[in-house]
């Protein structure tokens, strides 16, 4: 059975290969939030938020590998997103969920490659 660094890493490997599409998807959402929405963009929108939860917890399991040589994410700001996401989806308001994701959950995304990416390069 491999030991948890090597599934880490796997999983961080999985996450580079994973990220180019969900930031797409996710850029492709908030554009259509801010005017251009399409029939699917709901669905699309769900896709990507379950794209999110998986690099969430992706990043929960791997914190530690994550942010050793440097913070790449911080846990407390993740957690006020995520909440702040919560109040958005409430109010329904579409312009509201686009700057949520543009805001707080690309950056995240983009942190997270990164981390994935410079992991990787250390193997």
């Amino acid at each position: 059975m491999a030991d948890k660094l090597e599934l880490q890493k796997e999983a961080l490997s999985q996450l580079v290969d994973y990220s180019e599409h969900i930031m797409k998807a996710t850029r492709d959402v908030i554009k259509e939030f801010r005017g251009d929405k399409k029939k699917d963009t709901d669905e699309m929108f769900n896709l990507v938020i379950q794209g999110i939860n998986w690099e969430i917890e992706v990043f929960n399991n791997c914190e530690q590998l994550i942010n050793t040589q440097k913070t790449y994410v911080d846990k407390s700001k993740m957690a006020v997103a995520v909440g702040r996401l919560g109040e958005v989806l409430q109010e329904k308001d579409d312009i509201k969920t686009a700057a949520c994701l543009e805001v707080d959950f690309l950056p995240f995304l983009e942190k997270m490659l990164e981390a994935g990416r410079n992991i990787a390069a250390q193997v």
